[in-house]
């Protein structure tokens, strides 16, 4: 997962002579490191020096001086007082930076109990549950439910592979894309034509690897809304991504209130009218939390879907904020809204032992994203 941490740059550049003065990737990732100020020079399209520098400030700030950086090899490492980021970096002819991409800096803390501890301490409701080889290892507030966006797709995931294992559903099933599985992004098979055949296996690594809402929609239809609440009863009914954006609609605030206040048949009923309903912009959105309109599920059931399901190759495209070239396996999903965030990963170690680590955060006020993955990469550093 790259986050505003990171800044990808890729220039075409038009070919010039070699500098007998060009540096050396280290060479140009120091420079960039500990000078004061970044000069536009430095890089092949000087309108990327602002947004870089503005990067390389948030790493300095939340890991302090850098001490020094490990030789390059499939990527950059950069260790500092407080932390360390890999990153890429590609110069052209000339030693100017030409592409740079930084991962999610890592934290350092002196133990994973403190490392825990410095994620539960930020505002707000914080959970958070670690288990190694299927044990619960850290839990605080574990068994509580919260808010947790798109991790729902991991009980979608489940009801799916369920019907698997049963010789109902196979991976390699065909289905033709409805426009009733039109979502609001994240993803992009909304804009697929309708008709289009697809198999569950690419509906299931999209939902998954992209959080593609369409996708996710369309499993839910295909597996039955009562699949999904077999995995997951508390979230019932288990609402589509097209229903959840429909109910967060500006002007639907009477319609919020009715479903808040009414009994599982009013809630069907009123599903049942928003099938008909267009899908609602994306401009048109509440921007803040509106508990209740949500997936609740606990950080210990997310980490026992989690173990559940981790040889899936789907939940092993897209690593999340773990660094692949850490783990013999990563496998991923998280999930975030107004006020809401999670991170579930799955990792095998090269001795093969196993772990996961889910943390949720839900609060009223806006959420310090970038802080979150800081701290909970720092986490996932421990158990390495």
């Amino acid at each position: 997962m790259r986050t505003f941490f990171g800044v990808f740059l890729l220039v075409l550049a038009l070919a010039v002579p070699a500098s007998a003065e060009a540096l050396s990737p280290q060479e140009a990732a120091e420079r960039l490191f500990r000078s004061e100020s970044i000069d536009p020079e430095w890089f092949a399209q000087q309108g990327f020096a602002a947004p870089v520098e503005r990067a390389v400030d948030d790493i300095r700030k939340e890991l302090g001086a850098l001490e020094g950086i490990e030789p390059c090899t499939d990527q950059c490492l950069a260790i500092f007082e407080r932390g360390e980021v890999t990153f890429d970096i590609g110069l052209d002819d000339q030693g100017r930076i030409e592409m740079l991409l930084f991962d999610v800096p890592i934290g350092y803390a002196a133990s994973l109990e403190e490392a825990v501890a410095r994620l539960t301490d930020l505002p707000g409701d914080v959970s958070v549950f670690i288990a190694s080889e299927g044990a619960p290892r850290i839990d605080v507030g574990g068994d509580r439910p919260l808010a947790v966006g798109s991790a729902f797709k991991l009980a979608v995931l489940k009801a799916l592979d369920n019907l698997i294992g049963a010789g109902k559903l196979a991976w390699d099933d065909v289905v033709s894309f409805r426009d009733e599985w039109r979502s609001l992004p994240t993803g992009q098979m909304r804009e697929w034509p309708a008709g289009a055949p697809v198999t569950l296996h690419t509906l299931a690594a999209l939902m998954i690897s992209e959080s593609d809402n369409s996708a996710s929609d369309a499993l839910i239809d295909i597996v039955t809304r009562n699949s999904v609440e077999t995995v997951s009863p508390r979230n019932r009914p288990f609402l589509t991504t097209r229903e959840f954006f429909q109910l967060k609609a500006k002007d639907g605030a009477a319609l919020r209130d009715a479903y808040l206040a009414g009994s599982f048949d009013v809630w069907m009923a009123i599903l049942s009218d928003l099938r008909a309903a267009p899908l609602v912009r994306a401009a048109d959105l509440e921007t803040t939390p509106l508990p209740g309109i949500e997936w609740y599920f606990t950080t210990a059931e997310l980490c026992s879907l989690m173990g559940e399901m981790q040889d899936l190759d789907v939940l092993q495209i897209n690593p999340g904020i773990a660094r692949k070239g850490d783990w013999n396996r990563v496998s991923f999903k998280g999930g975030s809204d107004f006020g809401v965030f999670n991170l579930t990963t799955g990792v095998e170690t090269a001795e093969g032992v196993r772990h996961c680590v889910s943390a949720t955060w839900n609060d009223d006020e806006t959420l310090d994203e970038d802080t979150f993955m800081v701290l909970y990469a720092g986490l996932l550093h421990q158990l390495k």
